[in-house]
């Protein structure tokens, strides 16, 4: 806030009047350039930090996607492994071994993006750059809301295990035959968030190095 002072004295002529008047002119003009000044600093400084926090964020989101991906691979196999071996218990009444139903996953993060929103630090960037932020943080909700139905599944084809409370003798058919649709239902989630994690990473190769 700007105070303006009035003179000590009166003024006894026009050009003492005059004089008066360009001199609070000058003086809220500097007081006004330096205000402008200040909030152009401040405006830079808070745009540079979130440029700074959004592209850390965004290099440790491509690791966890890389991570993640990896980790499906592995538990493609394994779910694949497990559905032969409950075959072989509901039809042989075999033990299976080498039998596990368990995940692994590092979800997208987002704290820099939330900041960056309500600082106000995204009026500040360019339309272009705005609008890339907006859409690989989208696709990253996408992925981390997809990878949350997986997860629940995962827990799902375990359920009639009872977290180990329960043995294999002790599932009947029926049980057996829920724990291999759901692990076929784990299969399919997988196969969609693989699909949509590979449409994040090429996100992050055409725009994500550009930011």
């Amino acid at each position: 806030m700007l105070d303006v002072h009035p003179p000590q004295h009166s003024a006894h002529s026009w050009r003492d009047f005059f004089i008066h008047i360009i001199t609070i002119t000058i003086g809220l003009f500097i007081a006004l350039m330096l205000e402008a000044g200040v909030e152009h600093l401040h405006n830079r400084h808070l745009l540079h930090t979130a440029q700074e926090n959004l592209r850390t964020e965004l290099s440790d989101n491509r690791k966890n996607l890389e991570f993640d991906r990896k980790q499906l691979d592995g538990s493609t196999q394994q779910f694949q492994q497990d559905i032969v071996l409950l075959e072989a218990l509901k039809e042989h009444k075999t033990l299976p071994e080498n039998f596990a139903i368990r995940w692994d996953w590092n979800s997208m993060q987002a704290a820099a993006w939330d900041t960056a929103r309500d600082t106000g630090a995204l009026s500040l960037m360019s339309y272009e750059d705005a609008h890339a932020y907006d859409t690989l943080y989208r696709q990253q909700q996408m992925v981390n809301e997809e990878s949350a139905g997986y997860i629940r599944d995962v827990y799902r084809a375990e359920e009639p295990l009872q977290a180990g409370k329960r043995s294999f003798t002790d599932l009947s058919p029926a049980e057996i035959d829920a724990m291999i649709s759901a692990i076929q239902q784990t299969l399919v989630d997988i196969q969609y968030l693989d699909d949509i994690c590979d449409s994040l990473r090429r996100l992050y190769q055409s725009t994500g190095d550009n930011l």
